[in-house]
């Protein structure tokens, strides 16, 4: 099999992947596609790669590069290059699919251990040589692009290792190349049985390094917490020196270190280690509801009040708009059936009704009262009980959704998804706000959900999908997401919740921190980092 822009590209496990007939139909209503719109192979990427831009490091520098890592570790193929070029983030994949690969690192190297990356270190700062760090690479923010190219460094071949479980403390020290699957497994199955309990819908085909670094939630994070909660203590190598944190289950010793590194992506050094939290894993005793409210508003109360009862926290706790609720009815095939009338009859209208999923995780006796206590306070806002198995059938396909965007690009499609953080008073606005302006699109399709949950706030997740102006992909998508991002902006949203900031985000760093704010964080890159030589670029908004 040769190697093509399209197998950097596609998502997961590569699989192809073919729109089924619920969403077939949906595009046709929508777009006015025709059966011909369906068999297009556009911008489809599968031309062999060939890089324009040959490896610039002298020759020296290479061989010691392989005196430190071994032959075996050092890859300045292509096809590596390419692969370690760019993320997920939707400029990016067009740009692979039209074969533009313009700033690749110069090499791709895979250090075995600590004392390896300390020596890459000194030699790329001493010859100014840039380096990026790299895990799953499902970046959707040009957080991993490498402008300045130098040297991708991968984690993932060799630090891939749990290295401890502590039961006495419910902790486990991982190094941060492992990838998230393999993570769960072992905790699993390591004595009483445990879990991490962050679970991205990059969980699959993303590290913990890649959380930390970018600061990410998982689709439970509503009672497991976000990764900032989750991790106690790290070891961090910088061209400065190495910071290891100590594991303490809570401490008032100055500033919190640990959240200086978190969400830095790779600006300030190399994350080599962690020290989570864990849980027990209980899956017997996780109980299950769904319930559908006659309009978003009644159900963001119900889920504001739910979080504010102090009667507990739901795991997966999530809410889908009139939209994204028909949308999902529409592709099942629901309408008009028996149970869609039912609902209508009650006064629960397509178009206005929206669908909140719900899980419990914990002790079996928690989890029941849980589950009780939330089916109370959303009948109170007019929530009509529908039993477990939507929520069962979300969560069956929790991962398998993001397959859907390269059969969507396929044909032409232009999809994406942002999302933000916004306290309860600020949020029907913004969702109003946003919704107003990305609708403002002659064909667009938009759907939103809100999926991690506060006392204080809640996040709102917004998914649009639009036929692309041909001939001006790329400017069409900055422009059309430079309005969204601003409309967050401009609306009491954060730049984001759990994506990170990357370059994408970058321009309204400074807007939104102040320069105060951003004169800090450069100070500590600049200690960290005196050469500049970590994932430089303007990642963060920093020079």
């Amino acid at each position: 099999m040769k190697n093509t822009y399209r197998k950097i590209f596609k998502w997961g496990d590569k699989r192809e992947e073919s729109l089924d007939k619920g969403i077939v139909k949906l595009l046709k209503e929508k777009f006015d596609f025709s059966d011909k719109d369906f068999r297009q192979h556009y911008l489809f990427g599968d031309e062999e790669i060939t890089l324009r831009k040959a490896c610039s490091l002298p020759g020296d520098t290479i061989n010691r590069l392989v005196a430190i890592c071994g032959a075996e570790n050092i890859d300045k193929s292509d096809y590596a290059r390419a692969s370690h070029a760019m993320g997920y983030f939707f400029s990016e994949l067009l740009l692979l699919r039209k074969g533009e690969v313009n700033t690749p690192p110069d090499l791709v190297v895979y250090p075995r251990t600590e004392e390896e990356i300390i020596q890459i270190l000194q030699i790329c700062n001493k010859e100014n040589i840039a380096v990026t760090p790299m895990g799953g690479r499902s970046s959707v923010t040009r957080g991993l692009e490498t402008p300045k190219g130098g040297i991708s460094l991968d984690l993932t071949r060799h630090f891939n290792k749990i290295l401890e479980v502590n039961e006495i403390n419910s902790t486990a020290t991982v190094e941060t190349g492992v990838y998230g699957p393999a993570f769960e497994k072992q905790l699993n199955n390591f004595g009483k049985g445990y879990t991490c309990g962050h679970f991205p819908q990059s969980f699959e085909y993303s590290t913990v390094g890649g959380w930390v670094a970018a600061r990410g939630a998982g689709q439970e994070s509503t009672y497991y917490g976000k990764i900032d909660d989750l991790v106690l203590a790290m070891k961090v190598i910088t061209p400065a020196g190495i910071i290891e944190t100590k594991d303490y289950p809570a401490s008032a010793e100055a500033w919190d270190l640990n959240k200086t590194f978190i969400g830095s992506e790779g600006c300030l050094g190399i994350i080599t280690r962690v020290t989570l939290k864990i849980k027990r894993w209980r899956p017997q005793n996780k109980t299950f509801a769904s319930f559908i409210f006659k309009n978003f508003e009644s159900a963001t109360e119900s889920m504001r009040n739910i979080m504010q009862a102090g009667i507990g926290k739901p795991s997966l706790f999530r809410i889908s708009d009139p939209v994204e609720t028909a949308t999902g009815f529409k592709i099942k095939g629901f309408e008009n059936s028996f149970s869609d009338k039912f609902l209508r009859f009650l006064g629960y209208h397509s178009g206005e009704r929206c669908l909140m999923f719900v899980t419990v995780d914990g002790d079996k006796e928690y989890t029941h009262l849980i589950k009780k206590k939330i089916k109370k306070i959303a009948r109170s806002e007019g929530g009509f009980s529908i039993g477990r198995k939507p929520t069962k059938e979300w969560l069956e396909q929790r991962y398998s959704s993001a397959y859907l965007r390269d059969p969507l690009m396929d044909i032409g499609v232009m999809t994406d998804t942002v999302e933000t953080a916004v306290s309860w008073d600020k949020l029907i606005n913004l969702w109003t706000a946003v919704r107003a302006y990305l609708e403002k699109r002659e064909k667009v399709h938009v759907m939103a959900h809100i999926s991690h949950v506060y006392e204080t706030g809640a996040n709102l997740y917004f998914t649009f999908l639009s036929p692309m102006k041909k001939g001006k992909e790329l400017e069409d998508y900055l422009q059309y997401h430079k309005g969204l991002v601003d409309t967050i902006h401009n609306n009491g949203g954060s730049l984001t919740h759990h994506h990170g900031i990357g370059r994408a985000l970058a321009p309204w760093m400074e807007d939104e921190m102040g320069k105060t704010a951003m004169g800090l964080m450069q100070a500590s890159k600049d200690y960290l980092d005196p050469g500049g030589i970590m994932n430089p670029g303007g990642t963060l908004g920093l020079r």
